[in-house]
């Protein structure tokens, strides 16, 4: 019974995105005269029937990416046809923001030709995107070649990635994942099935060129004799963003372990890489090892922690600015309860065995971050943490307490919790949601020295928009004066593959981007929450140089625009996104962040000259 009620439950979740391309194609066909509707109707009623009688789709090797299967192809068979008996050219180039969520037969709404344009620091990453709409009888796969920038053809620096629509357990689907285009001599192979449209992402990844305006072109053709050119401008400002990042980034991903939740033996190098191109500088950890080894009451070393399995995960993770456990602990330690004098001096030396290890990998005890009790909510989890964090200081000072509390209200033991801890990190939806209390406490917290990071936790990650949910939380983080972001979870795919998420369960996949068994593939989510980084980056430098500025006695009226432009821009972007607005397809203005930073980057240049 369960096995037929999960097919029909996961046929109707396919059948309802087929409904919805469907429709699209009905909207298409009203538009005609009467006289050519007849057939077209007939038609699409036929495809309605079928899928009201689509039988249970086979779950093995499936993968959601659209066309899923040949019904769904007929569907956009049709649609292609509506589209040429209303006279629309077979192919359409057109532009809109990156950002914007795409159909997967969306049409552009105006004639205008299309234009790419990237502003941005050499050594950074950013994008734009192109989209190609097929009326065409068959599919269309067409050579992209970017041409006229400076250092040749194809420069090393830009990747060209083919934006995938694939299935949700939403009823739609999302034009998110980013693998990277096939390549084929001089040029990158682009596949446009038909009826549908086919996104480009344009990557413009690390540039290491002047300064200046380059002005380029993205160059298509096919073997049919098709051809057009897009232009493309590049403008680098004389400005070098940073190797590292100021931004701690982090989501829970315990690579450590190799294995659990969508991790494998297969894929954790490979994740491992991907997190590290993104910006990923605070990684997390866990497992038994965390709380092992013995102590005397005195705190002495009776039997060392096993270190084995976190010198083999900080060797593969050796540029980060901090390395975070969860630790998982509770009212007692290595036997002994937590109202004894000796569990204060037991976890004292434990944190203390901690802190001089990591000097002896080359690392600052500060470096290390501690996870006590998850999320916690209660009067009683605030007191064990409060006793842990007070025997740690004692003892290793350096070692940083790190806490992502969800309190209900106000009560002495919270504060006195967060008193005793170093970095405060809250949920993010309860920063905007649970009133100024929450902020005020957490602002009182900041001004005596506490670290504030934020994270989020809400799936499936499918339905939250790159934009407002990913790339937002970074501008939040500057808004509040914090230091952190981070994200359930880089490895939490609901126990599924990515490429099909319809069978899971639960909030699931929660992973902001593509991960299967074996394999990583990009997507929007992951690049938003880089772009954030990003971001901060470009604020935290203008804030340095305005510091400079001040503190040498410059006194030029750009330096007041500039130390205003630091609290209006995040004000803006955090006012104009509330906790009601973070689906991605709740209509918003996405292009405010890219007009923010900019202004921000200008202001940059305009700085540098003083």
């Amino acid at each position: 019974v369960q096995t037929y009620l999960d097919e029909m439950r996961i046929t109707g979740l396919i059948a309802a995105q087929f409904r919805r391309d469907l429709a699209a194609v009905r909207e298409d066909i009203a538009e005609l005269s009467a006289e050519r509707r007849a057939d077209f109707e007939a038609r699409a009623d036929g495809l309605a029937t079928a899928i009201a009688e689509m039988g249970p789709v086979d779950m093995d090797g499936f993968v959601a990416i659209l066309p899923m299967t040949p019904l769904e192809e007929e569907v956009f068979r049709l649609q292609a046809e509506v589209w040429r008996a209303q006279g629309k050219p077979e192919l359409r180039l057109w532009h809109r923001h990156r950002w914007e969520p795409l159909a997967p037969s969306e049409e552009p709404v105006t004639d205008e030709p299309p234009a790419l344009a990237v502003a941005m620091m050499s050594n950074e990453y950013r994008a734009d995107v192109l989209n190609l709409t097929n009326a065409s009888e068959r599919d269309r796969r067409l050579r992209l070649r970017i041409t006229g920038l400076r250092g040749g053809d194809n420069p090393e620096w830009i990747a060209v990635h083919e934006v995938l629509h694939v299935g949700t357990r939403w009823f739609t689907s999302v034009a998110a994942a980013l693998p990277e285009a096939e390549r084929s001599g001089d040029a990158w192979e682009i596949e446009v099935p038909r009826g549908m449209t086919r996104q480009v992402w344009i990557a413009i990844n690390r540039p290491q060129i002047d300064a200046g305006l380059h002005e380029g072109a993205v160059e298509l053709s096919s073997a049919g004799g098709f051809a057009a050119r897009v232009p493309l401008r590049l403008r680098i400002y004389p400005l070098r963003f940073p190797d590292r990042t100021t931004l701690y980034v982090g989501g829970w991903s315990d690579t450590n372990q190799k294995r659990g939740y969508g991790l494998t033996l297969e894929n954790y190098e490979a994740l491992e890489a991907y997190l590290q191109e993104h910006y990923v500088n605070a990684p997390w950890a866990s497992g038994p090892w965390t709380k092992s080894g013995h102590f005397d009451d005195a705190g002495n070393v009776i039997e060392a922690p096993d270190t084995a399995s976190f010198d083999e995960w900080i060797a593969r993770w050796p540029d980060c600015r901090m390395y975070l456990i969860f630790a998982v602990v509770g009212d007692s330690f290595d036997g002994t309860s937590m109202d004894t004098p000796e569990f204060a001096a037991k976890v004292g030396g434990w944190a203390r065995f901690w802190a001089d290890h990591m000097v002896e990998l080359g690392k600052r005890p500060d470096q290390l971050g501690v996870l006590l009790i998850d999320e916690p909510h209660s009067a009683e989890q605030f007191r064990t943490i409060t006793a842990w964090a007070r025997a740690m200081e004692a003892a290793a000072p350096g070692i940083v307490t790190w806490e992502d509390p969800q309190p209900q209200s106000m009560d002495d033991a919270l504060v006195e919790m967060l008193e005793s801890i170093d970095v405060i990190c809250p949920y993010r939806k309860h920063v905007m949601t649970r009133g100024e209390w929450y902020t005020d406490l957490l602002e009182q917290m900041r001004r005596r020295g506490k670290s504030i990071w934020l994270y989020s936790a809400d799936g499936p990650a499918r339905t939250f928009d790159p934009f407002s949910y990913y790339l937002l939380q970074q501008w939040h983080v500057f808004a509040l004066g914090g230091e952190g972001s981070c994200f359930w979870s880089f490895t939490d795919t609901g126990r599924v593959s990515c490429w099909n998420e319809y069978p899971a369960e639960g909030n699931g996949p929660y992973t902001p981007f593509y991960l299967d068994g074996a394999s990583v593939t990009g997507a929007k989510y992951m690049e938003a929450i880089r772009e954030g980084a990003e971001d901060y980056e470009y604020f935290t430098m203008l804030r340095a140089r305005v510091d400079e500025l001040e503190a040498e006695g410059v006194s030029a009226g750009v330096v007041a625009e500039a130390q205003a432009l630091l609290t209006t821009a995040p004000e803006r972007a955090v006012t104009n996104m509330g906790p009601d607005r973070q689906q991605w397809m709740v209509p918003k203005d996405r292009e405010v962040m890219d007009r923010l930073r900019l202004q921000a980057l200008r202001m940059l240049e305009r700085l540098s000259r003083l």
